[in-house]
């Protein structure tokens, strides 16, 4: 009987660890369980809150790339839209910036050149200077300069661009008129300077407003010559081109009757020479002003008699 109890005891002992050994090893597995599924949620947790720069950058591009691609996706075009307008006011502003910059400055460069005889009387602003300046006026007044205001000279050009006073750019151009003012130590001085030349001799011509001319040939030309006050005045004429000289005399004669010259102090020189070519040179009016003496030309003749009368001394 104590046999029989003993093993029985024995076999309630082994069943009892079987079963615990059993529980143990649930117990471990659930842990373990456990503690995977706990690294795997702190792994999806910590991808999902701290994406690398790179990654944002690339669905940045490929969501930017969707929207644009792809206009009905609202959703995507409303968070791109104000990415991007985060960023495009920024560089736009810039090149706004920029554009208007470069626009301000063009157009303070197109004032000044626009205004290059207004430097010239800035610089010269106790020198008569010319007002008028007869020219094709669909082109732009440009000038060069030299001197001080007790002597000076300038050039004008007319051309397709505008340019600042004493430009480069003015190298090589060609004038179409001329300027300038000498001042001499003694009026004796001015008035040798203005080389006055007077000829009555040769055949009398009625030049109107009763007016006499005189005129005469010489080495292929023919000379024209007259006086109006204290005012010598020459027309030169090619034969072999057949230039007029008397019609070129009326039509100035008929322009000085309305037109008012400076008063010469004391003497006037004007030659008009309609052989030279249209150069800016051609046609001279200079006059003494006591001890100052001008020089107005112009490659037409009553162009540089119109410049001369807008001289205001």
């Amino acid at each position: 009987m104590k046999k029989w109890v003993t093993l029985a005891i024995a076999a309630f002992a082994l069943a009892g660890c079987s079963q615990g050994n059993n529980q143990a090893g649930q117990s471990k597995d659930s842990s373990q369980t456990t503690v995977s599924t706990a690294q795997s949620s702190t792994t999806v947790t910590e991808a999902t809150t701290d994406p690398s720069p790179e990654v944002a950058t690339e669905n940045t591009s490929t969501s930017e790339s969707e929207t644009n691609s792809n206009p009905s996706s609202a959703p995507a075009e409303s968070s791109t839209s104000g990415k991007s307008s985060s960023k495009m006011p920024e560089s736009t502003a810039t090149s706004s910036s920029k554009a208007t910059s470069e626009t301000s400055s063009s157009a303070s460069g197109d004032n000044q050149t626009a205004d290059a005889l207004a430097q010239l009387k800035e610089k010269f602003a106790n020198v008569s200077l010319p007002t008028t300046f007869p020219r094709d006026e669909s082109l732009h007044l440009n000038i060069a300069e030299t001197g001080d205001e007790n002597k000076m000279s300038a050039l004008f050009y007319n051309l397709e661009q505008a340019l600042v006073l004493d430009s480069q750019k003015l190298n090589g151009e060609t004038p179409f008129a001329y300027f300038a003012k000498t001042t001499y130590e003694t009026s004796g001085k001015a008035k040798e300077a203005v080389n006055y030349n007077y000829d009555d001799g040769g055949r009398k011509v009625d030049l109107g407003h009763d007016i006499a001319g005189y005129t005469q040939g010489a080495a292929g030309s023919t000379y024209l010559s007259w006086k109006e006050g204290n005012w010598a005045l020459t027309v030169r004429g090619n034969n072999a081109e057949g230039q007029d000289t008397v019609a070129a005399a009326k039509e100035i004669v008929d322009y000085l009757e309305t037109a008012f010259l400076p008063v010469p102090q004391a003497v006037g020189q004007i030659v008009i020479d309609l052989a030279a070519g249209g150069n800016y040179d051609a046609n001279t009016v200079t006059w003494q002003a006591d001890t100052v003496v001008y020089q107005v030309s112009h490659q037409e003749p009553l162009a540089a008699l119109k410049m001369a009368v807008s001289v205001a001394d």
